[in-house]
């Protein structure tokens, strides 16, 4: 098992520096979709100029933050509704004449 997990992580690893030489190429990154007649494309205004595959690889580390952070979130949720139907079934039948 320990070696097949060695395997994979090789793989992925070889994958990615593949990746990585492929696109390598700087590419322009903007945040403003309508300066498209920017007079100095070299220097955007809402953005920056990186190779291709750091933003590839941001925009993965973004996806898996995004799903870690949503599937705590309904763990949690999960846990705290098992927790509250189990009180409220254990006080169902009790009466509370206070």
């Amino acid at each position: 098992m320990k070696l097949l997990g060695r395997l994979i992580f090789f793989l992925i690893a070889l994958g990615v520096i593949f990746l990585a030489l492929a696109n390598r190429q700087i590419v322009t990154f903007s945040l403003d979709p309508f300066a498209s007649s920017n007079p100095a494309p070299d220097a955007p205004i809402f953005g920056f100029r990186a190779p291709l595959f750091v933003l590839l690889m941001g925009a993965i580390g973004f996806g898996i933050l995004l799903s870690y952070i949503r599937s705590s979130v309904t763990a949690m949720r999960n846990g705290l509704n098992k927790s509250m139907n189990s009180v409220f079934s254990r006080d169902k039948g009790k009466n509370n004449d206070d």
